[in-house]
């Protein structure tokens, strides 16, 4: 018992500081992006600290979710800039993945044509938008006012599990709409989710 309670303390050691460290730098992303929204005149929508609201969310992203900035142009109504926003978050998501995809098939040196690889891409990126949706997760919402047209920033997370399911599933999807799943689809699929492990352990 004693030995396991020396185990837990030196671990503890070790852990502290690392978690002290990650803590630091999301204080550190937090006040800058803080400063940058101030700058260009953004109000929060959530009550609260801005610069916890925000550390939060890096805390988050540090921990291994995927971060996502939804952003839109003047709008009529604060709600439709701020569903323009989410929107516009998961069209900058699938663009983003749609050119991992392309950076993989070309990687591997895959025997699809030209348009066959533009068909399944554009297919893939239509799926995982949609898809993708009902994963993100706003953090903290911002908004500003000008002449009657409103602005909306939404810093949004996505669970990593959650979407390495939504990518799959688009891209079985979009291999069976280009008829190309009986011929290809085992091999791309195992390509693609080689590809996006190795993303993700980059990224960590």
């Amino acid at each position: 018992m004693k030995k396991l309670i020396t185990l837990w303390a030196a671990a503890l050691v070790v852990l502290a500081p690392l978690c002290a460290k990650s803590a630091n730098d999301a204080r550190k992303q937090a006040k800058a992006a803080e400063r940058t929204l101030k700058k260009d005149g953004f109000k929060p929508y959530e009550l609260g600290a801005v610069t916890t609201n925000l550390e939060k969310y890096f805390q988050k992203v540090d921990a291994g979710c995927t971060p996502i900035l939804g952003t839109s142009g003047p709008c009529i109504t604060e709600n439709l800039a701020k569903v323009t926003a989410l929107a516009n978050a998961a069209n900058e998501y699938a663009i983003m993945q749609g050119g991992d995809v392309r950076g993989r098939l070309i990687s591997v040196g895959s025997n699809l044509s030209g348009q066959q690889m533009d068909n399944l891409i554009a297919s893939f990126e239509r799926l995982i938008e949609k898809n993708i949706r009902g994963e993100l997760v706003p953090c903290a919402s911002f908004y500003k006012e000008r002449g009657g047209m409103y602005q909306v920033r939404v810093y949004c997370i996505v669970d990593e599990d959650a979407a390495a399911r939504a990518r799959r599933h688009a891209m079985e999807t979009a291999l069976e709409e280009q008829a190309l799943a009986e011929e290809y689809g085992s091999l791309v699929s195992d390509w693609i989710s080689e590809g996006f492990d190795k993303a993700s352990n980059r990224s960590e």
